[in-house]
């Protein structure tokens, strides 16, 4: 397994994973993300260097972001903290570790630029709140975002 920048040429690779996550995660009621993703937010991910994929022999088959944030919801955060966002698994390579390598990956990333990591999830998925409680991610609690409640976490 690798973790390294997207490029541009990962853009349309990055775009399937996206959908192809975002239909798995509504089909069990999870409606955090929309569909379809459009190419040209990642492209600005990428462009601004906070999208990373996950490769399996070279084959892209995860995708996240880090970047600098100011404010989550409304709970009070240092100044520049790091948000990862957008973390997504191909359905068939869940459950093999890589969501712990990637946390590993971000957990090693903020530590480096000594900045506290924020995520979030939908309040209702109980199994990727516990994932995120047992990578040493503290839970902060659950905020209001539009129609529904997220849970946010941080690592420091």
């Amino acid at each position: 397994m690798e973790i390294r920048l997207a490029t541009l040429n990962d853009q349309q690779q990055v775009l399937s994973v996206l959908n192809k996550v975002t239909l798995g995660l509504q089909k069990k009621g999870i409606n955090q993300w929309e569909y379809p993703w459009h190419v040209n937010k990642i492209v600005s991910e990428i462009k601004n260097n906070y999208a990373y994929v996950l490769l399996m022999d070279e084959e892209i088959v995860g995708t996240f972001c880090i970047k600098d944030i100011d404010f989550l919801s409304e709970l009070t955060i240092d100044s520049k903290s790091k948000y990862l966002s957008q973390v997504a698994i191909l359905p068939e390579y869940q459950g093999n570790d890589l969501g712990s390598a990637l946390m590993d990956f971000a957990c090693s990333f903020a530590n480096e630029v000594n900045k506290t990591i924020f995520l979030d999830c939908w309040a209702g998925n109980e199994k990727l709140k516990d994932f995120y409680l047992n990578t040493d991610f503290e839970y902060q609690g659950d905020f209001p975002e539009e129609d529904y409640f997220i849970s946010i976490f941080k690592f420091n």
